[in-house]
């Protein structure tokens, strides 16, 4: 291949990074979105390390508030004795932060990413607010009003965004 097709197809591809598209030339709603998606994959890798090490200490946590602050209220959540899906949770939240990431770090080309995430969060504040209904753990609660904000930060910042 001739050098000037190279060097082009490497601008071409290298326009796409987040060097030749700096934050001056963005909008505004493109820079708030870079921002809390930095802001967001921190949190979920921090969760996800929290998940994988403290799976049973954090739902003994929630049983503990649940039963000092609504006594007998809602049940406690047992806690998990495998770790069958610890896997599929670790990888998730893996796949939330590598979303976030991109979108981080060059929103005006990663900007569909956050649709994923948008999906995600959607998908498990609806779970958790179906399994309170049925169930009335107080950590179903937690995670729907854990998630249920998180998915709408994220629907506003990215509505301002597009």
């Amino acid at each position: 291949m001739d050098k000037k097709i190279i060097l082009l197809l490497a601008l071409a591809d290298f326009s796409k990074c987040n060097i030749l598209n700096k934050e001056a030339d963005m909008d505004t709603g493109l820079v708030y979105l870079r921002y809390w998606m930095a802001i967001s994959a921190g949190m979920y890798f921090i969760a996800m390390l929290f998940f994988l090490f403290g799976q049973n200490l954090l739902l003994e946590q929630m049983n503990t508030i649940s039963k000092k602050l609504f006594k007998e209220r809602f049940p406690p959540i047992p806690l998990s004795s495998e770790k069958f899906w610890l896997v599929l949770t670790t990888s998730m939240m893996l796949m939330l932060v590598a979303l976030c990431g991109f979108v981080a770090y060059n929103p005006g080309a990663f900007l569909e990413m956050t649709i994923i995430v948008l999906i995600s969060k959607a998908c498990s504040t609806s779970l958790y607010v179906a399994l309170f209904a049925r169930e009335k753990y107080f950590a179903h609660l937690v995670g729907a009003l854990t998630d249920g904000p998180l998915f709408l930060i994220t629907l506003l910042i990215y509505l301002q965004a597009i």
